[in-house]
């Protein structure tokens, strides 16, 4: 074995003092999650804070959010693979793992928000009635595709590394990566690299599909100050980039201090992450720019008044915060850095791409509730109620237990050696 596979494995085999803590603190936290859900089952989603008029609330905000950071591994690793950015290669599965986990909570989201889970059910047995006048199964659709294609994306290239756990366990480890390995053969991996370039080009489509879909929930609802428009496509997917990016980031910066993979993960891919997320920020505070100049100057009364919330208003102490705390300070940080060759700070870095990423996660909230409230009619309120709160904190809480567990399970990086640009 050579010495990149042995770092890289040492997840794997070794097992820090403070890592059974950290799981179980993840695992508490994720059972006061479940039960918090199993009240809103029983009493039904009156112990929520929504009602007839707030009909969107955290659920909604985390769904669109989760799918946002699911965006983040199809489009790092297809750009690996289809423009042959061998450089960023160390962070494509970090990327692709954080698209899995962030789906299955996007899809648990959906299911936690209908109250009930038969209702789900409903959709699918009667999708082929439904599928012509029901944007919510158009996004159920798009999500289920979206994940089948990333978890077979994730898994094939993977089953190279998966073999060389096999031959390096024994005991349970060894027969789960042989359960996971059926009609493994030496030499694969050439027919596997086509078909994971292919699956490449199919599935990055595809990822601009779903959230696409996902702004159409909101954009096709005409009678909703600041949704109904043609551009809400391109602005969702800006944010979800951005978020996804920047989550990457984030990762790749706490699984470099905590395994020393310094040389595994070089400045130079941080310093290139830093330069586009600093791009896509930009795009986003642009399209934030003109949707406001459009509700403020030529759209309807009820854009104005969610527009004055925003800016001026119940809102304007969140809005503000988010745009110049999360979003405009960074976007500052990271340009100038990109404008100062070999420079980079790799722990700033990571601080202004957390920014980012909490920043998105409150810009999806003021999207959705100020427009159900100050835009809706009669005017309501909405806060979160604790079951709410405790359902939105267990659901980051059950992202992070299932990426702690893949990341003792499989080699977070691919373990052959990238070809050098």
């Amino acid at each position: 074995m050579t010495e990149r596979q042995e770092k890289i494995m040492r997840p794997l085999r070794t097992t820090s003092r403070e890592f059974w803590p950290f799981v179980t603190a993840l695992a508490l936290i994720t059972v006061v999650f479940i039960y918090a859900y199993t009240i809103q089952l029983s009493k039904g989603l009156g112990v929520t804070g929504l009602n007839d008029i707030t009909i969107w609330g955290v659920y909604i905000v985390n769904f669109i959010f989760f799918i946002g950071l699911s965006h983040a591994g199809i489009a790092i690793s297809a750009a690996v693979r289809i423009m042959s950015l061998h450089k960023y290669a160390p962070i494509a599965r970090m990327a692709e793992v954080l698209t899995l986990a962030s789906l299955m909570m996007a899809g648990s989201s959906i299911v936690i928000d209908l109250g009930r889970p038969d209702r789900a059910y409903l959709m699918v047995v009667n999708f082929a009635s439904r599928i012509g006048a029901s944007p919510l199964l158009w996004d159920i659709t798009a999500v289920a595709t979206y994940l089948i294609l990333s978890t077979t994306y994730l898994y094939l290239p993977m089953r190279e590394d998966l073999a060389i756990c096999r031959d390096r366990f024994t005991g349970w480890r060894k027969r789960m990566y042989e359960i996971t390995l059926p009609g493994y053969e030496v030499g694969e991996e050439k027919v596997i690299k086509r078909l994971a370039w292919w699956m490449a080009v199919t599935i990055l489509p595809v990822m601009v599909m779903v959230h696409t879909t996902v702004s159409w929930i909101f954009s096709l609802l005409s009678n909703r100050p600041l949704w109904f428009g043609a551009a809400a496509g391109p602005y969702f997917i800006a944010a979800a980039v951005a978020s996804g990016i920047a989550s990457v980031v984030v990762i790749a910066a706490i699984l470099r201090k905590l395994f020393h993979w310094e040389d595994l993960l070089p400045p130079a891919i941080f310093r290139g992450l830093g330069n586009f997320l600093s791009v896509i920020t930009l795009i986003y505070l642009y399209l934030m720019l003109v949707e406001q100049f459009t509700a403020r100057y030529a759209g309807p009364a009820g854009e104005f008044f969610v527009s004055e919330a925003w800016l001026f208003g119940s809102y304007a102490t969140l809005f503000w915060s988010l745009t110049t705390i999360g979003l405009v300070l960074p976007c500052v940080y990271l340009l100038v850095q990109a404008f100062r060759p070999g420079k980079i700070n790799i722990t700033l870095t990571s601080i202004f791409s957390l920014f980012i990423v909490i920043a998105m996660w409150f810009k999806r909230y003021i999207i959705i509730v100020p427009t159900l409230t100050v835009g809706g009619s009669p005017l309501q309120t909405y806060a979160p109620s604790w079951v709410e709160i405790t359902i939105l904190g267990g659901s980051f809480a059950a992202l992070a237990l299932i990426y702690t567990i893949l990341l003792k399970l499989i080699p977070i990086i691919e373990m052959e050696e990238p070809p050098h640009e």
